[in-house]
């Protein structure tokens, strides 16, 4: 990998040990299919099954791949200090479940690159859902479906992780949400600065291992906190 990779990848991990067992086949070598020049960044959150060990040895066997941990972190301090870090062009979120595909981190890029945008997003809602537990998919639509009348309709795909950000532009915003929710707040943040987002199709499936990380009741309150702010509408599509 380059001393400057295009494409920063992190992934906030919490007690993902049976995942994380994985990785350097099921994340890192189809990454490197799908990316010329990446890093990725795992920062744990302060697991307890072993899930650290494992990311030390990524770090220390791949170039490219930096493990940050120590100490018990949130969701959005974890991923406020594996930005930090980040020295890619683009950055790119993604769950440690592997829910979405990494190998359509290739799609994401093309379209940033080539269309000029500062955000793009993986919508399962243009694309396809596989697995997931009928519930998830229930209370997915359901606040996707609120974000999209409150912040803007011509998105489908608010509260997934997986987003490709122009460096530059994510490092200016700061981090306010606690929670999975801080994936739509940094999307809105984008919208009402004006700042051009994009959406492509891609699959999401339900975890094959490991438990979910997600307390609802905290979740909704999250959301519905985000959506009673008084930031406005988000302007129109570009």
């Amino acid at each position: 990998m380059k001393n400057n990779p295009e494409v920063t990848i992190i992934v906030p991990c919490l007690n993902e040990a049976h995942n994380a067992a994985g990785y350097a086949q099921t994340l890192l070598a189809p990454l490197a299919q799908a990316l010329p020049s990446f890093e990725v960044i795992f920062s744990d959150g302060g697991s307890s099954d072993g899930t650290v060990d494992l990311l030390w040895q990524l770090s220390g066997s791949y170039p490219g791949v930096t493990a940050l941990a120590g100490g018990r972190y949130t969701f959005r301090a974890s991923l406020e200090r594996a930005v930090a870090e980040a020295r890619g062009e683009f950055i790119l979120f993604m769950e440690a479940d592997l829910s979405f595909n990494p190998a359509d981190a290739a799609a994401l890029l093309a379209e940033i690159k080539n269309s000029g945008f500062d955000c793009v997003c993986g919508s399962p809602f243009l694309g396809a859902f596989e697995n997931l537990p009928l519930h998830r998919r229930a209370l997915t639509a359901a606040a996707n479906t609120l974000l999209r009348l409150r912040f803007g309709r011509h998105l489908t795909s608010y509260t997934q992780i997986f987003k490709m950000y122009r460096a530059e532009k994510l490092k200016t915003l700061s981090f306010d949400t606690e929670g999975f929710a801080l994936d739509a707040e940094l999307l809105v943040k984008f919208l009402k600065k004006g700042w051009k987002v994009s959406e492509i199709p891609v699959t999401m499936r339900g975890r094959s291992g490991g438990a979910s990380k997600m307390a609802i009741a905290r979740e909704t309150a999250n959301y519905l906190r985000l959506m009673l702010r008084s930031c406005g509408k988000a302007p129109s599509r570009h």
